[in-house]
């Protein structure tokens, strides 16, 4: 009766995804959920289909957004949405690199900076797996959280700062929201009120 509500999504421990599922569940006041870390979320959907975990949280930029949302969509549906920042991230490089030729990254990240200075892209599935092969020297530079550049100064600098970024989440479970047709969200018309300033 009191069995943990188990949220999948993506890892390892460190991802932007862990920190949102945990303020998501703080924010709902779960206290008898817990967070369960997938390499892929392809596989999270399959444990949700049978029902061995009881949500997905996923980032709205993530590239397999479109095969969750639609493999079972008589089954799993986008049950709810909020925003979040991510964990402040950059373009980190190695030290012993004086001109970096090779980039670690998520594909859902790429987009924050101006890649033509690099050669050469590896594409991991997490930023964390990114932070961890920089400094193993898979590559001479990463987009990865800054703390792996703030732990390890001997090892990395910080070559451009991207911060934090608010950006919107989904949330998968069995049961569809039976709210009210139509939109469901959160009135707010105040975010509409555009500010003019004349010069």
């Amino acid at each position: 009766m009191n069995q943990p509500l188990i949220f999948a999504t993506l890892g390892p421990s460190g991802t932007c995804h862990e920190l949102a599922t945990e303020t998501y569940i703080d924010f709902q006041e779960l206290p008898n959920a817990k967070v369960e870390l997938f390499d892929d979320l392809l596989e999270a959907l399959e444990q949700l289909h049978d029902g061995k975990v009881d949500f997905i949280v996923q980032n709205s930029a993530h590239p397999k957004v479109y095969e969750l949302t639609e493999k079972y969509f008589r089954d799993i549906f986008v049950i709810d949405s909020f925003l979040c920042p991510t964990r402040a991230m950059g373009v980190l490089s190695r030290q012993d690199v004086e001109h970096p030729r090779s980039l670690g990254l998520m594909p859902a990240t790429q987009a924050y900076v101006n890649t033509e200075r690099w050669e050469t892209f590896i594409y991991e599935t997490a930023k964390p797996i990114v932070g961890q092969n920089l400094l193993a020297g898979k590559y001479d530079s990463g987009i990865a959280a800054l703390k792996f550049a703030e732990e390890n100064p001997e090892v990395l600098v910080i070559d451009e700062i991207i911060g934090s970024i608010q950006t919107a989440w989904l949330v998968y479970g069995r049961q569809p929201n039976r709210q009210q047709g139509g939109v469901i969200g959160i009135k707010n018309p105040n975010l509409f009120q555009l500010e003019f300033s004349y010069s």
